[in-house]
């Protein structure tokens, strides 16, 4: 019972992501303070056992292989460090970090067995978690211009689709809204549909509102320039993090949830992300975001990544 609702936090989007862009000069060392993780790391985690405690909670949300959902809401957690997986449920239980949904699976209270049987179960999780492999053909970024309408509100709130519903008349956003998901590689081509769904003189009225929600485009050149400037020092040429200092695996990483994540980050919700990162970033643009995100997930892990020193 204890392992099941432990381990309920994996479910919930544990990635440390908190961590995409380290801070440009040095800062307080970063690591974790919380006992219990601090015990599971130096446990020798049980991958077969870890296996079915898996099975038991995270499957569901992670998908067999623990590569998430399409839609980003559940990360890929296939090959990420375990020291990462092992911070990241530490800091829920003890309060470092806000996620509603774990809470009645991982507060104490709420925990009825032996506490002392905790950090060997977050040991175990994580070493299986740590041996999936990851997607080839993962959730990457547009790669360019692409114009979408969808619904991100957690991701963009500023882009999302509820605030362009309340800027057009219902009829119109009504016939709009029926491009919503359709992906187009160009704003021509875009704008031609948006003209057929909701007529020339509306079009011609609204284009700026409208280009302002579908606007998604990134600049891979940009992306890997402030990946350089700005990444490396943590997480590596690649992507790869450091097991040692907890820095996540993103290489290969589901876009929508990068960005969702660095937009919680950026606005504080994120209380367990890096405090010169949070101030790094303020200055980060619509574009920044987006490019460097894109770059991120386009990465592959090499051999050797795991490597714990």
């Amino acid at each position: 019972m204890l392992k099941k609702k432990l381990l309920a936090a994996v479910c919930t989007g544990l990635l440390g992501a908190a961590l995409l862009v380290s801070p440009a000069v040095a800062g307080p060392k970063w690591g974790t303070d919380v006992k219990e993780a601090l015990k599971a790391l130096k446990l020798e985690g049980d991958a077969d056992a870890g296996y079915d405690l898996y099975d038991d909670v995270c499957i569901n949300c992670h998908q067999e292989g623990g590569n998430g959902d399409p839609s980003g809401a559940f990360p890929q957690l296939a090959g990420q460090h375990a020291s990462v997986i092992i911070k990241q449920i530490a800091d829920i239980r003890s309060g470092n970090r806000d996620n509603p949904t774990m809470y009645p699976f991982a507060s104490v209270e709420a925990l009825t067995d032996s506490v002392e049987e905790g950090p060997q179960a977050l040991a175990d999780v994580s070493a299986y978690i740590e041996t999936l492999t990851m997607l080839p053909d993962n959730v990457k970024g547009p790669g360019g211009a692409l114009f979408i309408l969808k619904n991100e509100f957690e991701i963009a709130p500023h882009k999302a689709l509820e605030n362009l519903e309340k800027s057009l008349p219902r009829p119109v956003f009504k016939k709009l809204n029926k491009l919503k998901n359709k992906e187009f590689n160009s704003e021509a081509s875009f704008m031609k549909a948006v003209q057929k769904a909701i007529g020339k003189a509306n079009t011609n009225k609204y284009k700026k509102e409208i280009l302002f929600s579908a606007d998604w485009s990134s600049d891979l050149a940009l992306g890997k320039q402030l990946f350089k400037d700005n990444c490396i020092r943590c997480h590596g040429d690649h992507g790869q993090g450091d097991y040692k200092n907890y820095y996540p695996v993103i290489a290969g990483q589901n876009y929508y949830y990068l960005m969702r994540q660095f937009a919680w980050i950026k606005g504080g919700k994120r209380r367990n992300a890096n405090p010169d990162m949070i101030k790094q970033i303020a200055g980060f643009n619509d574009l920044d975001l987006r490019s460097v995100l894109d770059v991120s997930t386009r990465f592959i892990m090499k051999k050797g990544d795991w490597a714990k020193n």
